[in-house]
């Protein structure tokens, strides 16, 4: 069934109704698809607890999620599902355009947002792909017409629009932040990118810290603690920056990814990828241009700032939830700002003693 609707007389909330509709049609279709022809591809940990990725098409199956972590044997049953559905294997699966009528300024960005429903759709028109969560049913739906033009960024996170849609009803978020582990506390690193947030968690593995990743992870609140959860076993870098990054990563056998290279960090650093920590400090990630690092307290605000637009701007469709969350964090958990020396080592020195400080 093609999302295709008639604008109804009654004004435009009935025709983005009708839309909604018509995008649940396609989400039955595609699954109905996938579950005839497919096979099961894995489950995955999603925050605390996990999601069943089937697909009709294996190789696609395998290279989409070979940066995302198995769920262990404590994760809690799968609550999700997403199908990967693609055009170049069943004749016939291609996926339709986008024709909706305008019915949100949403539209002009081919994102459809029903935040009553819980419906979130979004169609990449160059590269004709449909990504589709539905947090009523907790389905999500990662359609393309040719693996080929799959972008080099969903190799690295994929599914990261449709996994934040999927816990926008949840307590739990994506950030776009790293966090860096070091005796069972987790302090978040964010800031832009060039800011060194990569290059510090990088730095951190090298010196035997964990991480639960460098650029996107989940968080969650529960009985008053808030904690990190990792996502993606990936970083990038860029090869200029050899200078910068540990030799545990530029001599690992990396694979290009866009301008940058990508390493897994299961592949270099074998149990340093720490699936779940607590929280015991937020940081905003700078460099300096001094010689040795520093850590101050930081005000929330400028924290949230930091950590806020950044993360709603990567993951659009559901910024009002990611928003309110990530302020709810910044209100919890007590904010510095990581001023980052010359040196790599020393600033993931000074880092990790802070951390055995009590971050303090």
């Amino acid at each position: 069934m093609s999302p295709d609707v008639i604008v109804s007389s009654r004004g435009s909330a009935d025709a983005h109704a009708a839309s909604t509709r018509a995008l649940l049609g396609l989400l039955d279709e595609a699954f109905a698809r996938v579950e005839a022809t497919g096979t099961p591809a894995g489950r995955f940990q999603l925050g605390r607890g996990a999601c069943r990725v089937v697909a009709d098409d294996a190789a696609a199956a395998a290279r989409l999620t070979r940066c995302m972590l198995a769920a262990d044997g404590g994760a809690a049953p799968a609550e999700c599902t997403l199908a990967i559905l693609s055009g170049s294997t069943l004749p016939g699966a291609i996926p339709p355009p986008w024709n909706l009528p305008h019915t949100s300024p949403r539209h002009l960005e081919r994102l459809h947002v029903d935040e009553a429903r819980g419906l979130r759709a979004f169609y990449d028109i160059d590269r004709r792909f449909w990504s589709i969560a539905d947090a009523a049913t907790r389905r999500g739906l990662f359609w393309i017409a040719d693996t080929a033009t799959v972008p080099f960024w969903e190799e690295a996170a994929p599914f990261k629009v449709i996994f934040n849609w999927l816990l926008a009803a949840t307590p739990a978020t994506l950030v776009h932040a790293g966090v860096v582990a070091h005796h069972g506390r987790g302090v978040l690193v964010a800031g832009p990118g060039g800011s060194g947030k990569s290059t510090t968690v990088m730095a951190a593995v090298a010196a035997g810290l964990g991480t639960c990743g460098d650029d996107l992870v989940v968080v969650d609140e529960a009985e008053g603690m808030w904690m990190a959860h990792a996502l993606y076993d990936a970083v990038k870098f860029f090869p200029a920056d050899h200078g910068r990054v540990p030799a545990l990563f530029r001599e690992a056998d990396a694979r290009p990814c866009g301008d940058k290279q990508l390493v897994r960090y299961s592949d270099v650093a074998p149990g340093q990828l720490v699936r779940h920590v607590p929280i015991a400090a937020l940081v905003q990630c700078v460099i300096s241009g001094e010689p040795t690092t520093t850590i101050t307290s930081l005000a929330p605000g400028a924290m949230l700032r930091a950590l806020g637009p950044p993360t709603a701007f990567l993951l659009r469709g559901a910024e009002q939830e990611t928003l309110r969350k990530a302020a709810a964090l910044v209100r919890s958990v007590p904010a510095f700002r990581l001023a980052l020396g010359a040196d790599p080592a020393e600033a993931v020195a000074r880092l990790g003693a802070w951390i055995e400080e009590g971050c303090r």
